[in-house]
């Protein structure tokens, strides 16, 4: 609130003691000039008229006057009480969102950071596999099929090949390269990545899609996608035991709405395409949410998981200029939220997100 207007509103009433005394100044004297009258016979009565009437005038200017700046002073006060609540309101909400920036900064450099190492280790963990691969083909090259020793090289051979498959994960996270982006139907991604899981999904699971009427359409990978959609999909499965509703909901939101606020990249788009995917597995506390980003996070008991699933989620939305946020309470299940921006295409020809 502007200071000038404090000092301004502190001093208007100090001009209601003047204007007061004036008033009983009026009336004291008209009250004492009406008593005195005995005194003066000699008064032409229009005279006595004209006093009285003049007090009486200058009176009711007064009374009038302090009513109505009553009323003008009341109604700064209301006015400058409401402009301080709307600024204080705009500066807590700019506090937050600048603290809800700088924990999304601090978790992409550490993502980052991560990622790096986890590159590093992977290349150098890739060069042992192949040499483990090369001399376990070359020793099963020199035995026979039917015997032990060949069909232990074989495991061997599965358990290198099922390495590397995990080494091309790490790189992926790691690399992290910007991916030639192209217009897409989001809903059809979506049902071709439901569509590919469907052999996979036990039948006590049910998935219900909810789409919109409208031409969805964003710039995007479509194979990508897909990978964001069966990885949040086999993790909901694995969150409710394989039993329960998994429901994906799809909405178009405008980028004033309340739940683009705080994001970084939801700012210079009209409209945003939200992914909402809801399970009825057990939940997750804080303390997991937190956490459910990181790089080798996973609250799966081990060989079931290797923690890479939702962090390449996170860096596909954040590729893609999205964002994606998880909601969740133990014994609640959990809700995963991407937002997406809408494809627009210029009228100069040229294309844009949102």
């Amino acid at each position: 609130m502007d200071n000038t207007a404090l000092k301004t509103s502190a001093t208007l009433p100090s001009l209601w003691r003047p204007l007061l005394v004036t008033l009983i100044i009026c009336v004291i004297a008209a009250s004492f000039f009406m008593s005195q009258l005995p005194i003066f016979p000699n008064i032409p009565d229009h005279t006595v008229e004209l006093l009285i009437s003049s007090c009486i005038t200058v009176s009711a200017l007064i009374i009038v006057f302090l009513i109505q700046f009553g009323r003008r002073h009341r109604a700064e006060l209301i006015t400058m009480t409401a402009n301080f609540e709307k600024e204080l309101s705009e500066r807590l909400q700019t506090e937050a969102n600048q603290q809800q920036l700088e924990k999304a900064l601090l978790q992409g450099q550490k993502l980052q950071a991560i990622g790096t190492l986890a590159g590093g280790i992977a290349h150098d963990f890739n060069n042992l596999l192949y040499a483990i691969m090369g001399y376990a083909e070359m020793a099963q090259q020199d035995s026979a099929p039917d015997t032990t020793l060949y069909k232990n090289l074989g495991k061997v051979l599965t358990a290198a090949r099922r390495g590397q498959d995990l080494v091309a994960r790490i790189l992926a996270f790691s690399r992290r390269q910007h991916q030639d982006l192209k217009p897409i139907h989001l809903g059809e991604a979506i049902e071709g990545a439901m569509a590919l899981l469907k052999p996979t999904i036990p039948a006590s699971v049910i998935i219900h899609y909810k789409p919109i009427a409208d031409d969805y359409t964003i710039l995007g990978n479509q194979t990508q996608l897909h990978q964001v959609i069966v990885n949040l999909i086999t993790n909901a499965v694995d969150a409710m035991d394989g039993e329960g509703d998994i429901t994906v909901q799809l909405d178009r939101i405008g980028a004033s709405s309340p739940e683009a606020h705080g994001f970084s990249k939801l700012n210079d788009a009209t409209h945003y395409y939200k992914i909402s995917l809801m399970d009825t597995g057990h939940g997750m506390d804080a303390a997991t949410r937190e956490r459910i980003f990181e790089p080798f996070f996973t609250t799966k008991e081990v060989g079931r998981g290797t923690g890479l699933g939702l962090s390449t989620v996170h860096s596909i939305v954040k590729e893609h200029m999205g964002e994606i946020t998880v909601n969740s309470t133990p014994g609640s299940g959990a809700t995963f939220t991407l937002y997406l921006p809408e494809y627009m295409e210029n009228t100069d020809g040229k294309h844009s997100a949102g």
